[in-house]
């Protein structure tokens, strides 16, 4: 389990995150980000963990080396979170390698997924200026996070509470991404892929509400961080939500090539992953493995659906 997460966080996620980082600066150091993760997804697959994680850990602190840079150059808010998620990787891979708890590891991991994506946000969102209470609200729901995080990183015991508070944070940050990211609060007004990435970004919050208010009534029951339920609606609703809803504007930057307009089965793979975690709740409440199967096949199904789309909007 510890090496399929960490494939799917470093290996993919990372390698993705970093790509899309490096095609925006054009800087060596941060070409070189990809370039290492993509080492780790190797070795890892060579079954040398220790030396994946190792080319994992290079990566997430050269990614912090580019966002210094940035912040250095250019200082903002969004840029800040961005380079905190980026900590959150390393933290996370340094975990892994010390043998530390996997509720640990896959707090700062998923936090990595999340203060980018909260980043992004706010930098496509740039121009519309926050209020002062949306910018308090924003700051102190990062300051959860941030204190769960760091509890959670103190050895040598168990932090219920502090996993309690890390999942609230997620619950909150879903809030306030659903009150004021602009695109999910004004899906009706949008048109074409901006309609798609509006319905995904509201459906991947609602997943990220959902996930923190599980994991934060599964911490009050004495039950780990890492309990499958949450921990899968918050990967795979929410992480998986955003991919497909940002691809159709990060794919043809990458590609330096346009899409075409969407056809009128394009949201038909965020239909289906949506119906895939649903499922895939259902099973892990009532412990069916017959159902998470089902949802898993549903899953991987959308995924392979959605990439398609793009190859097929992408040709055209």
């Amino acid at each position: 389990m510890a090496l399929h997460s960490a494939l799917m966080v470093c290996g993919f996620f990372g390698f993705g995150i970093a790509l899309e980082r490096a095609a925006a600066l054009k800087k060596p150091i941060a070409f070189a980000v990809p370039a290492l993760a993509a080492c780790g997804t190797v070795a890892a697959l060579a079954l040398q963990p220790a030396l994946a994680g190792g080319f994992w850990l290079a990566a997430a602190l050269a990614l912090v080396v580019v966002y210094a840079e940035v912040l250095r150059r250019t200082p903002a808010l969004y840029t800040a979170v961005e380079g905190a998620g980026a900590l959150a990787w390393a933290g996370g891979t340094l975990w892994w390698l010390l043998d530390r708890p996997f509720s640990v590891v896959v707090a700062w991991w998923a936090s990595f997924l999340v203060l980018t994506i909260a980043g992004e946000r706010r930098e496509l969102a740039r121009f519309v200026p926050l209020s002062g209470k949306a910018r308090k609200s924003y700051l102190a729901v990062l300051g959860v996070q941030a204190l769960a995080l760091a509890v959670l990183a103190v050895p040598w015991h168990e932090h219920p509470v502090a996993g309690g508070f890390w999942w609230l944070s997620m619950s909150l940050m879903a809030g306030w991404l659903l009150r004021y990211d602009w695109p999910a609060g004004r899906a009706c007004c949008a048109r074409a892929w901006s309609l798609h990435t509006a319905r995904s970004l509201r459906l991947g919050y609602t997943w990220m509400l959902l996930a923190g208010a599980w994991g934060a009534v599964n911490a009050l029951r004495g039950l780990p961080l890492d309990s499958p339920g949450p921990l899968h609606m918050l990967l795979l609703g929410f992480v998986f939500s955003m991919v497909f809803g940002h691809a159709p504007i990060v794919l043809p930057a990458l590609l330096r090539r346009p899409v075409s307009a969407p056809g009128p089965f394009a949201f038909v793979p965020v239909a289906m992953m949506t119906l895939g975690v649903a499922l895939r709740a259902l099973g892990d409440a009532t412990g069916s493995t017959g159902v998470r199967a089902g949802a898993g096949a549903l899953q991987a199904l959308a995924i392979v659906a959605f990439a398609l789309t793009m190859i097929r909007h992408l040709r055209h």
